[in-house]
């Protein structure tokens, strides 16, 4: 039997559920980028480190504590008409358990927690003015993308319930249509293809390594670049992940007591990892991945991923294909960097909230081809996009 929702809850939600106007501009096809000299290397990964923070150093003493986590936005306006929509919004069939508000979040019957989302129109087309001027700074010989990715909400919010929260697609599609010159990647209709697949966590608000791993399949396939199948990646799984949505639940025990298969995968092919202050300072090498998560608590086992969000990684790889890009991305961007390690020749990684120097200016310096924008849709919908005007 559904279990009642409380009224006050569904009262603030409906309100929060304003109709927004829907003018929108054009997009733009890929264009091809200036050749960079493919130099060919296959450099390996370094064994010299003097941190535990990858799998290939040699010490055991300074791995990362503590995970960041991504704001959600205000609720500034979800609903939308049909015309807000430049293409199918992909069906995905959906079950009718019931759910109660938890703390914060919204658990289903079967034990997943989902974070309800507000949207934000006005902010979504902010997000994308701020990444049509880094498009005009960089010029043509750069492609610019744009990766919004959905929430776990787009795909298992019960029918039933889905008046609760405002419509991820409708956000992401009306945002795009603001974007003048860069390229949209469309991972949303990738990711509802494998929705009966672990591609989201259950007592997480990540994405799984999965789910990013087919986001990082469509981008390639829009960037024109190879992408190696997951046979081609060594496999790693931790059996009781229990993260961040327990918390955010109240400590509700049936969150907890439906814990998640963590697998992550690790690229086979030669690379290296150096890291840098937000400032790009102090450089040191390390692997990609922490060495162990023993010193770290369940919840923070997604920290596997370069350590966190503290630092910016450059990974530079043997592909050689002249293909240098930089992902500019919130924490859904630490797990899906190392599924392009066979799809570029150069790759830096750098948080949106914390990088400290200038994203087209390290475009100039690095002689980058591609910059791509990598967020959920609270990110880009919501606070975390305003802290992108000043990293331009």
């Amino acid at each position: 039997m559904k279990k009642v929702i409380s009224v006050l809850v569904m009262t603030a939600v409906l309100l929060s559920l304003t109709a927004c106007n829907n003018e929108q501009g054009g997009n733009s096809g890929i264009s091809a980028p200036n050749p960079v000299s493919s130099g060919g290397s296959t450099d390996n990964k370094s064994d010299t480190s003097t941190t535990d923070k990858a799998d290939n150093s040699n010490s055991s003493d300074s791995a990362a504590t503590s995970e960041s986590t991504d704001s959600v936005p205000e609720s500034t306006g979800t609903q939308s008409t049909d015309e807000s929509t430049s293409h199918d919004k992909p069906v995905i069939p959906t079950d009718n358990q019931g759910g109660e508000m938890s703390g914060s979040v919204l658990v289903l019957d079967d034990g997943r927690a989902i974070d309800l989302y507000g949207g934000g129109y006005e902010r979504g087309q902010n997000y994308a003015e701020t990444l049509n001027q880094l498009k005009q700074m960089v010029g043509d010989g750069v492609n610019v993308f744009s990766l919004v990715a959905p929430t776990a909400v787009s795909f298992y919010l019960p029918d039933d319930l889905a008046y609760m929260s405002g419509s991820e697609w409708d956000n992401i599609d009306y945002l795009n249509g603001y974007l003048d010159g860069v390229i949209p990647v469309d991972a949303y209709s990738a990711l509802a293809q494998h929705v009966d697949e672990d591609i989201y966590f259950r007592t997480d608000h990540h994405w799984q390594p999965l789910g990013a791993y087919y986001a990082a399949e469509e981008f390639a396939k829009t960037a024109q670049v190879p992408f190696a199948p997951l046979s081609d990646y060594e496999t790693v799984t931790m059996e009781g992940y229990v993260g961040t949505m327990y918390g955010y639940s109240g400590d509700n025990p049936l969150v907890k007591n439906n814990p998640d298969t963590f697998t992550y995968y690790k690229p086979k092919n030669e690379y290296t990892v150096t890291y840098y202050t937000q400032s790009l300072e102090n450089p040191y090498e390390a692997g990609m991945f922490l060495k162990t998560i023993d010193n770290l608590a369940v919840v923070q086992w997604y920290l596997v991923f370069f350590g966190g969000d503290g630092e910016v990684a450059h990974i530079h790889t043997d592909v050689g294909n002249g293909r240098k890009l930089v992902i500019v991305k919130d924490s859904y961007g630490n797990a899906f960097a190392p599924c392009l390690a066979n799809s570029f020749e150069d790759i830096w990684v750098v948080d949106m909230r914390g990088f400290e120097k200038s994203i087209s200016q390290l475009v100039k310096d690095e002689g980058l081809t591609d910059v791509l924008f990598c967020m959920n849709s609270f990110s880009a919908t919501g606070d975390n996009q305003y802290k992108l005007a000043d990293k331009l």
